[in-house]
């Protein structure tokens, strides 16, 4: 998940959390005022009825109806109910048809009042002490508030609207300054996109002010960390080509010699057998510097020069020319049974040259550990992939040293006495990504070993 997309939802469920938190605490205790001035105006009630049969000489006479008309009428399924309980009980003798249990009316007559909400219904009840008569009195009113279910409703409504509303523009607000926080991001990462290791002089640009935030210290950082790597990078190039360079002349001097000293000598004369370990030596020396220097130029330049448009076949059956020249034992089979009768589709963009020595360096090592069986190259066609796979039956490649083949040097464990010199896996890797093209390698130590090279199909 994107920065961008985390800070808006997390804005918008922060924003979310203390909306919904203020509209429950609102509706809550909103509903409890409207709750607690309902009971008031039921006691009120139940104390003008209460006082009313206290005062009048009949139990239920013309004004107690009048009283308990006013108050039918003032609310929705308005009810009285007038309980007669017995001096030395704290609830009555027969329960009154009310939904209420006994501990509703001991409440009232211990306070002197109880309150009860049973659904919408309310209930109110007061106690009267009759000194007069040998039964108390309770007064019981019940009633449903319309006016304040329909006003809370109208609050919850009004405030599930605003909640609606106001995250959307928390979204908005969040979506606004998540872009603007992120978009110097966003530019220093296009920036850096378009440096690479031909074209380290570039730097990110910075704001010239006194006061810099955690942005500009860290394009301060980036632009410091590009001009220490530019001046390794340098150092590496010219310590690479000034050693090679020197490392050549002492060894073609050496190899020059040993040439001559060979053809002087008797080949069963005690120093030839010397001399000719010393020009093998050298030869591998020359391969080493070759390779290295090579490899400093695939490995440090991130362009391309001298590309054109070449056949792949045509480079594989070069590539086996080449290889049956330098050694008559190895023997490569191409296998082309596969390939589409579209040349087109054949045809990659490449430096030729590079590219000759990237697959010349995989089909050698191929012949080279293959315990002199025959090496199988194919070529098929995927899409918009052109798919080689070298096959070969040899010695394979140990489990533990798999994760080290890339490696510069590196050698398996299981070469032996095989000559080579650990870098041509590496710069053939290094050419073909130059190329866009990749390498994978499976092997199975005893069985042999399958390398995959992924090229893309050149556009024409």
């Amino acid at each position: 998940m994107k920065i961008r997309t985390k800070i808006i939802l997390l804005s918008s469920a922060i924003g979310s959390l203390i909306l919904v938190s203020f509209a429950v605490y609102v509706s809550y205790f909103t509903a409890k005022t409207l709750e607690s001035k309902f009971y008031i105006r039921l006691e009120e009630n139940a104390r003008m009825l209460g006082t009313h049969v206290f005062n009048s000489k009949s139990y239920k006479d013309k004004g107690y109806y009048e009283l308990s008309n006013q108050f039918i009428n003032q609310f929705s399924l308005g009810r009285n109910f007038l309980v007669r309980v017995e001096k030395n009980r704290k609830q009555p003798r027969y329960e009154p048809l009310l939904p209420m249990s006994n501990a509703f009316f001991e409440e009232a007559i211990e306070k002197g009042k109880a309150e009860l909400m049973m659904g919408d219904t309310a209930y109110v009840a007061l106690f009267f002490e009759d000194k007069d008569h040998d039964k108390n009195l309770v007064v019981v009113s019940s009633a449903v508030d319309d006016f304040g279910i329909a006003e809370h409703k109208d609050l919850n409504r009004a405030l599930i609207s605003g909640i609606v509303i106001f995250l959307f523009f928390i979204f908005l607000i969040s979506f606004y300054f998540a872009d603007k926080l992120l978009n110097p991001i966003a530019s220093i990462n296009k920036r850096i996109g378009l440096i690479n290791i031909s074209n380290l002089n570039l730097r990110l640009s910075t704001k010239k002010t006194k006061e810099k935030d955690e942005i500009e210290v860290l394009i301060t950082n980036i632009n410091d960390m590009l001009s220490r790597l530019e001046i390794a990078v340098k150092s590496q190039r010219s310590f690479i080509s000034n050693a090679s360079h020197s490392l050549r002349t002492p060894m073609t001097i050496i190899s020059g010699e040993s040439e001559l000293a060979l053809h002087s000598l008797d080949p069963k004369h005690p120093a030839h057998y010397s001399l000719e370990m010393v020009s093998r030596e050298v030869d591998r020396m020359n391969l080493i510097v070759n390779n290295l220097l090579l490899l400093s130029r695939t490995g440090y330049d991130g362009k391309v020069q001298n590309m054109s448009y070449v056949r792949i076949d045509e480079l594989l059956y070069n590539v086996k020319e080449s290889e049956g020249y330098l050694n008559d034992n190895h023997r490569i089979f191409l296998d082309f049974s596969n390939i589409p009768e579209d040349s087109n589709l054949l045809t990659v963009y490449v430096n030729q040259d590079l590219f000759f020595i990237g697959l010349s360096n995989i089909i050698s090592n191929a012949c080279k550990y293959g315990n002199e069986k025959e090496v199988k190259v194919s070529i098929e066609v995927d899409h918009s992939k052109i798919i080689i796979r070298v096959v070969d039956q040899g010695i394979g490649i140990p489990d533990q040293d798999k994760p080290h083949i890339f490696e510069s040097f590196f050698r398996a464990s299981n070469v032996g006495s095989i000559y080579g010199n650990g870098l041509g896996l590496v710069l053939a890797k290094n050419i073909f990504e130059l190329h866009d093209a990749s390498l994978t390698i499976n092997s199975t130590e005893g069985k042999g070993t399958v390398v995959t090279i992924t090229c893309p199909i050149a556009v024409l």
